[in-house]
């Protein structure tokens, strides 16, 4: 018995992801705009104040413009509906784009960090008056954008986004509390170790987002549940004797799929339906999981119709297998 079928739900949360995709876009895009104001705001108060760690968050900015453009060409391209050859949509430009950025913003991370360790021993003097106020206008409108996009960190774009404003908000913190201790104490190297301290967070926080890219993009299984747990919850339910082939990926950091072939004591196609309706119901409460496919077979199976031959189970309708039960060598074509 060969039987595919879809949670009925998977409609509704194509139009739910595409919905707050839409969100997400227009957040993007107000937040890139707002950050191109605070960019030149920083780069020319950086070169006229003498700071480092205004430059090099000025600098970090204009990584920021760019990764922030890269995500928000991945939510548009993410709306685009699905079509004949592309049934899964665009969602995947989505997850690119975010790794692509994420993985830029490593590299400005470290940047900054070598230019700090480079100006850490000769300390340049710095307004630090300046330097407080044009920092304070960046950290405003930084917390303003953090929290506009607090809520929408359902997609990777998004999230990618509200993790750059927060690393902003945060690094404009930590300059305008540098700007303080200069100013009363003239001590000039906290200066550069800010800028190194930026580019440090910079770099960590978006290398963790580059590796969750890698990890989608790799098609792993997804971080927040193990197969064996799938599997074990599948087992326990009733008809049910064994799992073989069970894939498990995500689309997106929230749309996760699984196929499987089951092995199950039934003998109506109407009985067969059941489990895998209990499949899905399962899947879908305990592990968030809203795509199943599932093949169901009256036997365990490892060989038939796969590519990779398992040596400890066959049937004997396997075209890999003749009546001595042993493995045919099949050539390739």
């Amino acid at each position: 018995m060969h039987t595919h079928h879809h949670g009925h739900d998977h409609h509704h949360h194509h139009m739910g992801h595409a919905q707050a995709s839409a969100n997400s876009e227009r957040l993007i895009r107000f937040g890139m705009m707002l950050t191109f104001v605070v960019f030149l705001i920083k780069i020319i108060g950086g070169y006229w104040t003498g700071s480092l760690a205004l430059l090099s968050d000025g600098w970090h900015l204009a990584g920021d413009l760019l990764t922030l453009g890269l995500s928000w060409w991945g939510v548009k391209q993410s709306l685009k509906p699905p079509s004949r050859r592309q049934s899964f949509g665009r969602f995947r430009a989505e997850i690119l784009s975010a790794f692509t950025a994420n993985l830029i913003l490593v590299g400005v991370g470290a940047y900054i960090l070598i230019e700090a360790m480079r100006s850490v021993t000769e300390p340049q003097p710095v307004s630090s008056g300046w330097m407080f106020w044009l920092t304070l206008a960046g950290l405003v409108i930084y917390t303003a954008l953090t929290y506009m996009m607090s809520k929408e960190k359902d997609n990777m774009n998004a999230k990618s986004a509200w993790l750059h404003f927060l690393g902003d908000a945060l690094s404009s913190l930590a300059i305008l509390i540098g700007a303080v201790v200069i100013h009363f104490t003239g001590w000039f190297w906290v200066d550069p170790v800010l800028g190194g301290l930026v580019g440090l967070v910079i770099g960590i926080g978006a290398g963790k987002m580059a590796w969750e890219g890698a990890h989608i993009l790799l098609q792993f299984a997804p971080e927040h549940f193990e197969p064996d747990q799938v599997e074990e919850s599948v087992l326990k339910l009733p008809n049910v004797s064994a799992v073989t082939d069970l894939h498990l990926w995500s689309l997106t950091p929230t749309q996760h799929f699984m196929s499987c072939h089951l092995a199950v004591d039934v003998s109506t196609i109407g009985e067969g339906e059941i489990i895998i309706r209990h499949v899905q119901q399962k899947m879908l409460e305990e592990f968030g999981i809203h795509h199943v496919t599932i093949q169901l077979e009256t036997s365990s199976c490892s060989t038939c119709f796969h590519t990779v031959v398992d040596m400890n189970s066959h049937c004997q309708d396997c075209p890999q297998t003749d009546a001595t039960s042993e493995i045919i060598q099949i050539e390739p074509n």
